[in-house]
């Protein structure tokens, strides 16, 4: 029988709480990963890899010295490989029992974390910071109305190219807005890490 191949999947969760409510911001994913996967290949070896498909254990982080509690599940099969996602992560002195049994944890890693904001791109944040250099403006709301304004009156295809660039840009970040329901399933991940 040929051996299966465990492949970890940090999800967006996960690197969520890795960063934002751990304070992890230079965490080494790539070694979790490994020792993760590694992890997974001994337990199935010793016979011990849970059935039915989650389980958490320890790790320690030893760039902080942390020790944290990994919730892991069961993803899909293809072939040898099997994937597994990582979908929270907490200190593991956070962790309890009880909060398990009461369904805490379980309502907590159910919670999604969608729309989260793409990188800033370095190149249009320096486009728009030179355009609002260059236009006189009263406030930041009243930059779009201006430099349509400064189109309008001296009729310039570079004005009209501004116009055009900063508009994408408003309504790209604004489509990028994180709604209130979304915001809240972060807080509940938040508050159950709290306790």
């Amino acid at each position: 029988m040929a051996e299966v191949i465990h492949k970890l999947n940090i999800t967006p969760e996960a690197a969520f709480d890795l960063s934002e409510c751990l304070g992890l911001d230079k965490f080494n994913k790539r070694a979790l990963k490994t020792e993760t996967e590694e992890y997974l290949n001994n337990l199935t070896v010793s016979g011990r890899l849970p059935w039915w498909g989650y389980f958490r254990c320890d790790y320690i982080d030893e760039d902080s010295g942390r020790r944290l509690k990994l919730f892991i599940y069961r993803g899909m099969r293809i072939g040898l490989m099997q994937y597994w996602d990582l979908t929270g992560v907490c200190e593991a002195a956070d962790w309890t029992q009880d909060a398990e049994d009461d369904g805490l944890i379980r309502v907590w890693l159910e919670s999604k974390i969608e729309d989260l904001p793409d990188e800033e791109d370095w190149a249009v944040r320096v486009r728009v910071n030179k355009i609002l250099k260059e236009t006189e403006k009263t406030l930041w709301e009243n930059v779009l109305q201006e430099v349509q304004n400064e189109f309008e009156h001296e009729r310039d295809k570079a004005a009209a190219e501004r116009v055009a660039f900063l508009q994408s840009v408003y309504f790209e970040c604004r489509g990028r807005r994180v709604e209130k329901n979304r915001r809240g399933s972060r807080a509940v991940r938040k508050h159950i890490k709290r306790g």
